[in-house]
């Protein structure tokens, strides 16, 4: 049962499609964001529009030079786009940003959404979902690939030789600010119940531990990542975490123990394909949830971080928290790779038609 009603969860959920050029629909609203990556420019860059395009970028705080705010306006303003809006981000206290968004998405009458979540930071991203959800918005979602990703596999294959996960080159940031609430995302529910931490293995293995730190979880159950190219780096971020699985039972983390993918976890999902994440979190959830307090830390990449969004929209008892990323290092990634977009229709009625079959399959019940 369990598998076969997260099968169907994952089927009904909408793929994710190559994208060249494209414009946008009447009444449609870009939101992107500012960040300092060089794929912050593409949505930009590949959207048009007929003079009358509407915009939001997110503008973050603490401010970084490299930010491309003010490039993508220009971009924008060349490809038509003539009411465009700056909605401040603070990336270590975002309580108030939703309602910005609410209310700049509402001024500028917007029934239909194109998310870019290219540049985006992880907890921004489920925070701008939840609030389309909240508007009932017909979304789409955009996002472009980075051509390259910090680090390197010599670098990693460097750390490795010397046991050192810690080395200056294998970090893509500077630190760990501390773990992030909102609380539109939190949840009262199953409190004095033990709680089940549900994180992302990373190239950062303290972003986890700052979880733990925070959280002290009685059951840590972990995700990794396979890209669909670069698949060294689903090894790397195993090894990474290697040293904290040890410290938890292994039958909440398993690991394959012969074959060519020894050693290397059972639980791994697309860190592109985000539905493969929707299907694994609906499956921890049914397994754990009668009798834990479920914490969930969006960790792993940014596609992985929309599975998220609706693992949480399906269950609101799910409470989530962020560890924060205190800066990222110029190696965090450069260029644009392949784009890609997914319809999601109307998204609230698009998760109350999820939740309806879910529960009616597992439940037997109609809600």
């Amino acid at each position: 049962m369990t598998n076969s009603v997260s099968n169907k969860i994952e089927a009904l959920l909408p793929a994710l499609k190559p994208l060249a050029k494209s414009g946008l629909r009447d009444g449609e609203v870009l939101i992107t964001s500012g960040g300092f990556e060089d794929r912050a420019l593409s949505a930009a860059k590949t959207l048009s529009c007929k003079g009358s395009g509407c915009a939001v970028i997110l503008d973050y705080s603490p401010q970084d030079a490299r930010n491309k705010v003010h490039e993508i306006v220009s971009v924008l303003r060349g490809n038509g786009f003539s009411r465009i809006r700056t909605s401040e981000y603070d990336r270590f206290n975002p309580e108030s940003f939703p309602q910005r968004l609410t209310t700049s998405l509402t001024e500028l009458g917007a029934d239909k959404v194109i998310l870019d979540i290219s540049a985006m930071s992880k907890l921004a991203i489920i925070l701008c979902l939840d609030v389309c959800r909240e508007m009932n918005c017909d979304v789409r979602l955009f996002y472009a690939e980075a051509r390259e990703y910090g680090p390197s596999q010599a670098m990693f294959e460097h750390a490795k030789a010397r046991k050192d996960l810690h080395q200056p080159s294998m970090q893509v940031y500077t630190g760990v600010k501390g773990v992030i609430r909102v609380t539109r995302l939190s949840s009262v529910s199953m409190q004095g119940q033990p709680t089940a931490a549900i994180a992302f293995m990373s190239l950062n293995e303290l972003l986890t531990q700052a979880l733990l730190d925070v959280a002290y979880p009685s059951r840590l159950f972990l995700i990794n990542g396979k890209p669909p190219d670069h698949l060294w780096r689903e090894q790397a971020t195993a090894w990474i975490h290697e040293q904290l699985r040890q410290e938890w039972p292994e039958k909440d983390n398993p690991v394959f123990l012969s074959g060519k993918n020894k050693g290397l976890p059972r639980r791994t999902t697309s860190t592109l394909n985000y539905r493969e994440t929707v299907r694994t979190l609906l499956d921890l959830y049914w397994e754990i949830a009668v009798d834990h307090r479920i914490l969930l830390a969006p960790t792993g990449s940014k596609l992985q971080a929309v599975g998220c969004f609706f693992a949480k929209a399906l269950h609101p008892d799910i409470h989530v928290e962020y560890p924060t990323p205190n800066g990222f290092l110029d190696l965090y990634s450069n260029g644009i790779g392949q784009k890609w977009v997914g319809s999601f229709g109307r998204l609230k009625d698009c998760i109350d038609s999820l939740r309806h079959i879910e529960r009616r399959a597992r439940l037997s019940v109609v809600p």
